[in-house]
C-alpha cells in the first residue's frame, strides 16, 4: 500500500485552512496495521472531518471492524474545497486518516450515506482516490465501493457509482461481507464473482449491476428486473435482533480539532414506536430495540473516562419513548452530577411525559430544550400521527422554564398535505403561546426558536405518493411567518428552500438521476449540505444538461399504481399498509376521526 505520509505532511498540511482536520492522531484511534491485515477497509464519510468524526454509526462500524482479527479499518473524509484543490495540484490521492495509505489501495471503500446532499461529495472522494466514478469502469485493481445508511433505502439515484449497497442495519451484513472478501482473496476470486456471491448469499445486499430498469414512452419506470435468475427480486432491510449486538463505543474518537458534537453519544434505543406518517426513519428502522439501563451506565462510565467529555447524549429517534427513561436519568444524574457531567436529551416526544423531563434533569446544566411539534394545529398533527396536544406542550414547556431551561427550540414542518393559511398562522400562534408560559414563571416571555423545515415526502412512508409544494408556496410561508413574528419573542429559522426541493428530487429519482448528479459535480457542486457552498444554479444547469425535469420528480403526485424506483427495497411495511395509512390521513384531513 502506498504510504503518503511525507506527501501529506509536506505538500498538503502547510497549504490548507485548519490543517488539524487532516492530521489524524485522535485520542482513541485504533486502526489495525493495514500492511499485515488480510482485509483492509476504508470507511468513508462523504462530508467534512468535523461532521464525520461525530457520526456515531461510522464509529460503531470502525470499532467493530478493528476488533475483528485480520481486519484493518481506517477512516476517510471528504476534504474541504481548499484541500481538494491542493490535492489535485500536488497529485495527493485521498488517504486513510491514520495509516496515511492511499484509499485506492484498500480492498474495500465503504460510504455512510446519511443524507442525499452528500452525493456529489462521494464523487469528489472517488475522484481524489483515483477510482473510476462508474462501477462498470472499475478494474480488478480497484477496491469494492459499497454504501449504506439512509440513502441505501433509495439507492437508484447513485446506483451507477456504487458496486454494492447494504440496506438497513449494517453491523451483521458488513461483517458477512468482510468475511466473504477474506475468503475471496485467499481463493483468488475475481471482482464479478465476489459481487455475485454477495448478492446471492447476503440477504440485505443489493448489487445494482445485476438489475435493469425499463422505462415506458412517457419516461415512467415500467419494470425493474434482475438480469440473473440467481439473485433476489427484492432486497430486505437488515434488522439487528438485539441492540446489545451493536458494539458499545467505550472509547469514542476524540478529534484534534473541534467536531460538531463534543460529547459522549450513546444509542439507547433503535427504532421508534410512534409511526409518524412523514418519517422515513420511523417507518424503516423497526422493530424497536433497547439497551438496558445497566449497559448504558457502563458505556457512559467508560466513555467519560476515555474522553474527558462533560456531556452525555442519549440518542434514539424518540428518546422519551425509552421505557426506563426515568430510572436511567436518575442513575446517570446520581453518578455524574458530582463531576459536572450533563445529560442531553436531543429527541423528545412532546406529550404529558415532557412535563416530567425537566425535573428528571434538574441537577445538570441547562441549555436549550428541544421539542418537535411538527404542525401548528391539532388537525394536522392528528393527520400525520403526531400524538400530542397543545395543552401537553404548554404544560411541558412551562415545566421547563420552572426547572431552569433558558430557551426552547421547536421544530415545525410546512407543506403538509391539506395545509391551509390558518395552519401556517397557527405555527406562530403556538410558538407565541409557548413563549408566554414563561411569564407565569419569570414575568417575561421566554425565548422560542421556531425551526421550520419544508416537507419532503419520503419513500417508504404513507406520504411517498404526495407532491412536494413548489418553491413559491414555501417562500410565501416564510414571508408570512417573518411578518407575524416581528416584535415578538419568537425567532424563526428556515431551511434553505432550494436545497429541500433538491433533496426531494434526489430521494425520489430513478437510476437516470446519476446523470444530473455527475453533471452538477462537474459544474462544481460541492458540500451541498452547507449554506456557504450550496449553489442551486449549478444544479439547475445539471438537470438541463441531463435532460431531467426536477419538477416532475418533486412536485407531481405519484399514482399509487405506478412502479417506484425504490419498490425493490423492502422494509417492515408493505405497500398495502402504507396505502391504508395514507387513506387514514386523508380521512382526518376531510374531517373524519
Amino acid at each position: 500500500m502506498r504510504d503518503l505520509r511525507q506527501l501529506v505532511s509536506e505538500q498538503l498540511l502547510p497549504r490548507v485552512e485548519r490543517p488539524s482536520q487532516y492530521i489524524g492522531l485522535e485520542t482513541n484511534a485504533r486502526c489495525n496495521d493495514v500492511h499485515s491485515a488480510e482485509v483492509t477497509v476504508g470507511l468513508g464519510f462523504p462530508d467534512t472531518y468535523t461532521i464525520g468524526i461525530s457520526h456515531l454509526g461510522s464509529q460503531v462500524l470502525y470499532q467493530m471492524l478493528n476488533e475483528t482479527p485480520g481486519i484493518a479499518c481506517d477512516r476517510l473524509y471528504c476534504p474541504q474545497i481548499d484541500a481538494e484543490s491542493v490535492m489535485h495540484h500536488h497529485d495527493i490521492p485521498l488517504f486513510g486518516w491514520e495509516s496515511r495509505c492511499a484509499a485506492r489501495d484498500f480492498d474495500l471503500i465503504g460510504f455512510s450515506l446519511a443524507y442525499e446532499l452528500c452525493a456529489t461529495n462521494v464523487l469528489t472522494m472517488l475522484d481524489l482516490a483515483g477510482i473510476p466514478l462508474h462501477a462498470t469502469d472499475r478494474s480488478e485493481q480497484d477496491p469494492l465501493v459499497i454504501a449504506g445508511d439512509a440513502m441505501a433505502d433509495t439507492p437508484e439515484p447513485i446506483a451507477e457509482f456504487i458496486d454494492l449497497f447494504i440496506v438497513g442495519d449494517g453491523e451483521e451484513p458488513l461483517a458477512e461481507l468482510v468475511e466473504l472478501l477474506r475468503r475471496a482473496k485467499h481463493s483468488g476470486a475475481r471482482r464479478e464473482e465476489i459481487l455475485l456471491e454477495a448478492a446471492r448469499t447476503i440477504r440485505s445486499v443489493y448489487v445494482p449491476r445485476f438489475y435493469q430498469p425499463h422505462y415506458d414512452a412517457d419516461g415512467k419506470l415500467a419494470a425493474f428486473e434482475p438480469t440473473r435468475d440467481d439473485v433476489p427480486t427484492v432486497i430486505h432491510r437488515a434488522s439487528l435482533g438485539d441492540l446489545a449486538q451493536s458494539p458499545a463505543i467505550l472509547a469514542p474518537l476524540v478529534p484534534i480539532c473541534e467536531g460538531v458534537h463534543e460529547r459522549v453519544m450513546i444509542e439507547i434505543m433503535r427504532g421508534c414506536p410512534n409511526a409518524c406518517r412523514f418519517c422515513q426513519a420511523g417507518s424503516t428502522r423497526l422493530p424497536v430495540r433497547t439497551r438496558s439501563v445497566t449497559e448504558i451506565l457502563r458505556i457512559a462510565r467508560e466513555a467519560i473516562a476515555a474522553t474527558g467529555y462533560r456531556e452525555i447524549s442519549l440518542l434514539s429517534l424518540s428518546t422519551s419513548d425509552y421505557p426506563h427513561l426515568g430510572e436511567l436519568i436518575d442513575k446517570l444524574n446520581a453518578e455524574f452530577s458530582p463531576y459536572h457531567v450533563s445529560i442531553s436529551l436531543p429527541s423528545l416526544r412532546v406529550d404529558t411525559q415532557l412535563s416530567q423531563l425537566p425535573k428528571l434533569t434538574s441537577s445538570v446544566r441547562k441549555g436549550g430544550l428541544t421539542i418537535a411539534a411538527e404542525a401548528g394545529t391539532e388537525r394536522l398533527r392528528k393527520a400525520i400521527r403526531k400524538r400530542i396536544s397543545e395543552d401537553d406542550m404548554l404544560r411541558g414547556v412551562r415545566a421547563g422554564w420552572e426547572a431552569g431551561w433558558r430557551r426552547v427550540k421547536v421544530y415545525f414542518m410546512a407543506g403538509l398535505p391539506g395545509e391551509t393559511d390558518e395552519d401556517i398562522d397557527a405555527i406562530f400562534e403556538l410558538s407565541r403561546r409557548l413563549s408566554q408560559t414563561a411569564k407565569e414563571v419569570t414575568s417575561h416571555p421566554g425565548a422560542i426558536l421556531a425551526n421550520v423545515s419544508w416537507l419532503v415526502p419520503k419513500p417508504h412512508t404513507p406520504m411517498q405518493w404526495e407532491p412536494m409544494r413548489d418553491a413559491e408556496y414555501f417562500f410565501s410561508v416564510r414571508r408570512r411567518l417573518r411578518e407575524l413574528s416581528r416584535r415578538s419573542a419568537v425567532q424563526f429559522k428556515f431551511h434553505r428552500i432550494e436545497r429541500s426541493i433538491l433533496e426531494c428530487v434526489l430521494v425520489r429519482g430513478d437510476r437516470r438521476m446519476h446523470r444530473a448528479i455527475e453533471a452538477a459535480w462537474k459544474n462544481g457542486a460541492r458540500m451541498d449540505a452547507w449554506n456557504e457552498h450550496f449553489d442551486s444554479a449549478k444544479w439547475d444547469a445539471a438537470f438541463e444538461q441531463a435532460g431531467i425535469d426536477p419538477a416532475w420528480c418533486a412536485h407531481r403526485e405519484i399514482p399509487t399504481d405506478e412502479l417506484t424506483p425504490w419498490s425493490h427495497i423492502k422494509g417492515p411495511h408493505d405497500t398495502q399498509f402504507l396505502l391504508a395509512e395514507r387513506r387514514r390521513m386523508q380521512e382526518v384531513l376531510q374531517g373524519g376521526d
